[in-house]
């Protein structure tokens, strides 16, 4: 019987030491209190005020498409649902990078994808830079997204790339997403 106790707590040492080394934590650690992102300690919180669904518009009040930016995983993960007007799709997840302690969006449609990461200005604004990728093997290149919070409740989003050949910063668009009513 002893030793059938010994193998049984051999096998749960085991089990846990492996459970720590693949996942990084331990079945005690999963009944811990929330994890950190979930928490309203800067910066998690700072891109909540994309939470919502929303119109697209350009510039000129054109409507382009709709998103959706709803919370997951215990509220370390947004993720951002595109239909734009002739159909097409997009999708985006925005989260805490640990290792790093800025946002970082992966977003993904059929015709690019677009990595990067950053953290809100001082003036309020999330700025994220990185890489946008054509899907169809086109040459990548340097983007900037722009989030701000307009003074009537809509959200600005501008996306610049960088023009390797002046080495200058290019808007490429602009639009506005107003939150759906009701």
């Amino acid at each position: 019987m002893r030793k059938i106790i010994q193998m049984g707590l051999t096998l749960l040492c085991v089990n846990l030491i492996a459970q720590t080394l693949v996942f990084g934590q331990t079945e005690v650690d999963r009944k811990s209190p929330l994890p950190k992102c979930s928490s309203e300690d800067k910066p998690y919180r700072d891109f909540d005020f994309l939470i919502g669904r929303w119109d697209f518009l350009t510039e000129d009040g054109t409507k382009v498409g709709e998103h959706v930016y709803t919370k997951r995983e215990q509220g370390c993960l947004i993720v951002e649902e595109w239909t734009d007007v002739s159909g097409g799709t997009g999708l985006g997840m925005s989260f805490v990078d640990p290792s790093t302690g800025l946002w970082r969006q992966v977003w993904m449609s059929p015709m690019f994808h677009i990595d990067y990461s950053g953290r809100l200005n001082e003036s309020g604004a999330m700025i994220l830079e990185g890489t946008i990728y054509p899907n169809n093997g086109g040459e990548s290149s340097p983007v900037r997204g722009v989030w701000t919070k307009q003074a009537d409740g809509s959200v600005k989003q501008e996306f610049i790339t960088l023009n390797k050949k002046t080495n200058i910063w290019e808007t490429f668009f602009v639009g506005f997403s107003h939150r759906k009513q009701g």
